[in-house]
């Protein structure tokens, strides 16, 4: 059942593989500029000196490199933005909008199921097919973009950041599990490919930006940082902690030595020009709350699981539908 399932997708297949190649090569070659320009350019080895400090000069920690090199290479950044953002909902949906509802529309699992084969049998070799098409192809997309993103991370420190996060890592094999599973269950309930489609596209994206936006910052207790206004020293921002402002002060919240906050972003003052920190008093500290860059893959593999635990029980509720509900 398996194997007349995956032949009546090798054409899906083949597209699937050629589309993989052709941003596979792309990232390849535009990756191998980056790599090259962030060791050849120095940055590499400046964030090296560094030995992932903490805390770095205000003037210096590698920053000037840092700046210039993502200016450099900022068009890569919205190349992977309009290229990679959307393609783990691209692959899973094309996968499983098909897998049920095109049997569905084309009547041909009704004379699947007259020849011996079991209505439960039939939907697990669909979603079993789909599901390892698209984990294995998303998987190599995935560690295609991680390495791609490699110097951009270590120059921007944004590795954490919205949509740069979710183009990286275990995420992306997550999110197109769970939009092929969802695509599937749709196409079984509305009998309609393109209907599955259009639906599959509108949910995927409401729940991707409810979970990012407001579950996200509270997989893990946030933590908060405080350091004068006045200061030779900051955070160094090229470790990837993730500031950010749900649920706590805030980014760029400075607070005067009797406690009162001051809205308007962070301050960093020399002591040498008073006309800086006058207005908030010498004593006045920034305030943050972070989640360290150390929390990464953590929050990546908790991510995966919420998406691939809501994956199972949409498969669970395919089968359900097509074992009870279809006529």
């Amino acid at each position: 059942m398996i194997w007349l399932a995956w032949r009546r997708r090798r054409s899906a297949a083949i597209a699937t593989s050629i589309g993989l190649l052709v941003v596979a090569a792309l990232l390849f070659v535009t990756g191998r500029s980056m790599w090259s320009t962030f060791h050849d350019g120095g940055l590499a080895a400046c964030i090296a000196d560094l030995e992932g400090a903490t805390w770095v000069p205000a003037s210096g920690g590698c920053q000037d490199e840092a700046q210039a090199f993502a200016a450099r290479f900022f068009p890569m950044r919205l190349l992977g933005l309009a290229l990679l953002t959307f393609m783990p909902l691209v692959i899973g949906m094309f996968w499983g909008a098909p897998a049920i509802a095109r049997e569905l529309e084309d009547d041909t699992a009704s004379l699947v199921w007259t020849q011996g084969v079991s209505r439960r049998r039939w939907v697990l070799a669909q979603l079993c097919v789909v599901g390892a098409v698209v984990a294995a192809s998303v998987s190599v997309l995935a560690g295609i973009t991680t390495w791609w993103y490699g110097p951009l991370n270590a120059a921007t420190g944004d590795r954490f950041q919205w949509l740069i996060y979710d183009q990286q890592g275990l995420v992306p094999v997550g999110y197109a599990i769970f939009a092929a599973m969802l695509a599937a269950c749709i196409g079984a309930v509305t009998g309609r490919t393109m209907r599955a489609m259009a639906i599959t596209v509108v949910t995927f994206i409401v729940v991707r930006f409810g979970l990012a936006v407001f579950v996200r910052p509270r997989f893990m207790g946030g933590l908060e940082r405080t350091y004068p206004v006045v200061t030779d020293l900051v955070p160094n921002r090229l470790l990837g902690d993730w500031l950010y402002g749900g649920g706590g002060p805030g980014v760029g919240v400075v607070i005067r030595a009797s406690g009162e906050r001051v809205a308007g972003g962070q301050r960093v003052c020399p002591l040498l020009d008073p006309a800086c920190w006058a207005d908030v008093g010498r004593g006045a500290r920034n305030l943050e709350l972070f989640h360290p860059a150390n929390r990464f893959w953590t929050f990546q593999a908790i991510e995966v699981g919420i998406f691939l635990a809501v994956a199972v029980g949409l498969a669970a509720t395919t089968v359900w539908w097509v074992r009870t509900r279809l006529v």
